[in-house]
């Protein structure tokens, strides 16, 4: 061993709480906003994390007022982070194996749009097969299922039109245009070619927030025709978008799937956007690159393709 190294590693091995609390302040950037996520003080959390410096005897962040700046220690420190939580989901995907007691438990990250399907159809089956495994289902927008998977905090993602990332492998997936939803009788309704963003502008709209996959949408459309929208209401929920449009509050737009009952029903009535990107706009089911898929999550991942009818 070289004995003029001076970097020694701790003792006792690296805190596993205060590297939790380290992945939390990198992932919000923020110390008061991490505080908040794990219900502490902020003094308490300032505190965790100049203890886990000294601990590693290596500065993570910079501080420039009230910011703090990540230093090139705390990427290396996070991609630590990444690979220990990716080889601890993979042995207990192998302890499952193993054990061959149809025990385990599965986390799928989706968009609420997939819900009913997933509850109804997906959930039947994967149950009477392994009566025993626990799921995790937790809906968020496409943003957020990409970085869960990213960051090996869940195993299967479902998202429609997800962010490209390299660490992301898409296995199925599927063309769902995003369509142009309007109450019945609305004057769009009348018109015998395809909506062009512009006409729409003097409608209220109801939209999703910054981070979710229809918002991606209308944000690179709008920002490709230099278009504004009357926005009346932002909601994260597609039954709020839905029953807004329903009400005959105002016009919105998300996949066919989402509106298809109201429009059967002669509540609503479905239009087609001008625009390639809207009308190819995909539904994609997602795994980490170079993961270890138990036979449980390949058993979900075909149950979810059928389900959706989604191709590989």
């Amino acid at each position: 061993m070289d004995r003029n190294l001076q970097f020694l590693a701790p003792l006792n091995g690296i805190n596993e709480k205060r590297l939790r609390y380290f992945y939390t302040v990198m992932m919000f950037g923020s110390m008061r906003k991490a505080a908040d996520i794990l219900n502490i003080e902020q003094s308490a959390m300032s505190r965790q994390i100049q203890l886990f410096e000294s601990e590693l005897k290596i500065n993570l962040f910079k501080r420039k007022g009230r910011h703090i700046i990540p230093t090139e220690a705390a990427y290396l420190v996070l991609e630590y982070f990444k690979e220990n939580k990716n080889r601890e989901n993979e042995l207990f995907d192998s302890l499952f194996q193993l054990q061959s007691s149809q025990l385990g438990k599965v986390n799928i990250v989706s968009s609420e749009s997939y819900m009913q399907h997933m509850i109804y159809d997906v959930l039947r089956h994967v149950h009477y097969k392994y009566p025993n495994l626990e799921i995790q289902l937790e809906l968020m927008s496409a943003q957020h299922v990409v970085r869960h998977i990213v960051d090996s905090l869940a195993h299967i993602g479902l998202a429609y039109n997800p962010p490209f990332h390299t660490d992301i492998s898409t296995i199925a997936h599927k063309t769902e245009p995003f369509i142009l939803a309007v109450p019945a009788g609305h004057p769009l309704a009348k018109l015998k070619h395809r909506i062009c963003l512009p006409e729409i502008s003097d409608y209220k709209f109801a939209l999703m927030p910054v981070g979710h996959g229809f918002r991606q949408l209308l944000d690179s459309e709008m920002v490709r025709l230099q278009v504004n929208l009357n926005i009346g209401l932002t909601t994260n929920s597609i039954y709020a978008l839905k029953n807004y449009v329903v009400a005959g509050h105002g016009i919105s737009a998300m996949r066919y799937a989402d509106i298809a009952d109201a429009v059967k029903e002669g509540q609503a009535v479905a239009l087609t956007i001008d625009s390639e990107l809207c009308n190819t706009a995909q539904t994609q089911l997602m795994v980490r690159k170079n993961t270890h898929l138990s036979e449980s999550k390949h058993l979900l991942i075909e149950r979810i393709r059928s389900s959706f009818d989604l191709l590989f």
